[in-house]
């Protein structure tokens, strides 16, 4: 049936799937319908104030990492957050009562996407070595093109944070790679008698270098005389496996 309510001015209006906040008048469709209220309107309409309050905390949680990104946890305020969110702080303090938990969404978050697209990774047919190798350029990839991971990296290094891989993007990620090189050393793409964890440290300084490296002025560092354009981080990876592949796999 069709829910009709009574708007203020009086006029009779279609309100679908809102929640009315008068007496619903029902347009009945057969003759058993007569009398009925309707109440598609107050399920649609816990529906949508549902489907608002996700939209409005992915949105907070999504500027906050913009601002902690760029100035860090200590001078990020939550007057500067909820401006950036374009929402009031009463509607910040009702999804986020302090700073800190707000920073922990961020981590969350951060860590429940980075942590998705390497299990994509891991996931992918094919020698295991290569998947160590895809997931650092994913990783890389995010870093440059996510604020919210971008945030979530910084937030564990300028908080306490639990070695959680939950919580913290650099144990996650640790955890990912370390039994991606274990599985590239029982399918032999990995060299023998090397030490997985040290492998994975050395893998994880790769990533962390790339990214480093594409927001230094390096041919200033190396003394090439003229400026020359940045390398992205991308690149700089590609650099990086080039001198660090042959330590750690196998022949292709």
């Amino acid at each position: 049936m069709v829910c009709l309510t009574r708007p203020r001015g009086g006029k009779l209006a279609y309100r679908a799937g809102i929640k009315p906040n008068r007496r619903c008048f029902c347009a009945p469709l057969t003759n058993q319908e007569v009398g009925f209220y309707c109440r598609c309107g107050e399920r649609g309409g816990a529906v949508a104030k549902q489907e608002r309050a996700e939209r409005t905390r992915a949105n907070l949680i999504r500027s906050a990492a913009a601002v902690f990104d760029q100035v860090g946890y200590e001078r990020a305020t939550l007057a500067v957050i909820s401006d950036h969110a374009q929402v009031t702080k009463g509607a910040l303090s009702f999804h986020f009562a302090a700073k800190s938990e707000l920073a922990r969404a961020v981590q969350v978050e951060a860590c429940a996407t980075s942590g998705a697209a390497l299990r994509v990774c891991a996931e992918r047919p094919g020698p295991a070595f290569q998947s160590v190798v895809d997931m650092t350029y994913t990783l890389v990839g995010l870093l440059e093109s996510d604020v919210v991971t971008r945030a979530g990296v910084r937030l564990a290094r300028e908080l306490e944070t639990p070695e959680d891989p939950a919580l913290h993007c650099h144990v996650n990620w640790l955890g990912s790679l370390f039994h991606a090189l274990r599985r590239a050393e029982a399918d032999g793409t990995a060299l023998p008698g090397a030490d997985a964890r040290s492998a994975a440290a050395l893998v994880m300084s790769v990533i962390v270098g790339a990214e480093t490296m594409a927001r230094t002025r390096a041919d200033m560092a190396f003394g090439e005389g003229l400026a020359a354009p940045r390398e992205t981080a991308q690149e700089w990876l590609a650099r990086m496996w080039s001198v660090v592949r042959p330590v750690l796999a196998t022949a292709a």
